[in-house]
């Protein structure tokens, strides 16, 4: 008989089972931090060399409450989401990033890389296993810039790999080159992505505006509306952005003309009333 000692033992063994794969667990969920704040997050990444991962959410919704009580915790899902700097935002609070990036219902799920420009998105409630799959895609994507360059090594003067180095650029807030490229894409001589240089001199004036070069946006954006009239791109867009730089300017008569024409253009309800706000700050 091996008496109560033998029972003691095995008892304490497996407790003690219990208690390390427990630990473990803790010891994971525990690498896994969550940023509220953008301007800390962008800089982590950087500093760290890791992509990053927005999980944006309302207070309201839950399949946002699902995925982070019962989805994120899981030891598949950690491990993957470990490998990036983690950002949490309410979507409802954040208007312009839905804007940037479409968000038009909660959960949306971003994947960006480690400079900030957009590599996955998910819309809606995912799995486990669509998340896991779409962060390993995402960490393979997590240096863009050097995938963007080497493509462009290959054809220098492709309009495309022009294009879609201005636009990371542009995310990554290095307006200096997003402006390079973007002008590289209107110089290029290719017969290929003729119809979407009318989007590279657009984002060319919204260039000169994030760099505050009001000047050069109002001339890059009076070309733009020369070149395309309404109906044909993002002509009130380009009045508005005008509007804003002629304001910056000081020229308030240009400034208030420009976003007259904006509004008249405009049938965004949201986009009518951010106008209106502007135009009455003019005044």
């Amino acid at each position: 008989m091996r008496g109560w000692k033998y029972i003691f033992d095995l008892f304490s063994s497996r407790l003690l089972s219990v208690f390390l794969i427990f630990t473990i667990s803790n010891s994971l969920s525990s690498k896994v931090l969550w940023e509220t704040s953008v301007e800390e997050a962008f800089q982590k990444a950087k500093s760290e060399g890791k992509p990053i991962f927005i999980d944006v959410y309302a207070d309201w919704c839950g399949y946002c409450k699902t995925l982070k009580n019962e989805i994120y915790p899981r030891k598949e899902v950690q491990a993957e989401l470990s490998k990036f700097v983690l950002l949490s935002l309410d979507g409802d609070r954040f208007p312009n990033l839905k804007r940037k990036y479409d968000i038009s219902g909660y959960p949306t799920l971003l994947f960006l890389d480690k400079n900030g420009s957009l590599t996955e998105k998910i819309a809606g409630m995912p799995d486990s296993r669509m998340i896991v799959r779409t962060l390993k895609k995402a960490y393979d994507k997590r240096d863009l810039e050097k995938s963007l360059l080497s493509k462009l090594s290959k054809d220098p003067s492709d309009p495309k790999s022009l294009f879609a180095l201005g636009e990371y650029y542009f995310n990554s807030r290095d307006y200096k080159k997003a402006a390079e490229f973007f002008y590289k894409t209107l110089e290029s001589d290719s017969p290929r992505f003729k119809d979407r240089k009318h989007q590279a001199l657009f984002n060319l004036g919204v260039t000169y505006s994030a760099m505050e070069q009001h000047s050069k946006a109002v001339k890059t954006f009076s070309l733009y509306i020369e070149k395309f009239p309404p109906g044909s791109g993002f002509t009130n867009l380009a009045y508005y952005y005008r509007g804003l730089a002629n304001k910056e300017l000081g020229k308030k008569e240009e400034a208030i003309q420009d976003l007259d024409k904006a509004l008249e253009l405009t049938t965004d309800l949201t986009e009518k009333k951010e106008i209106e706000e502007d135009r009455k700050s003019i005044q």
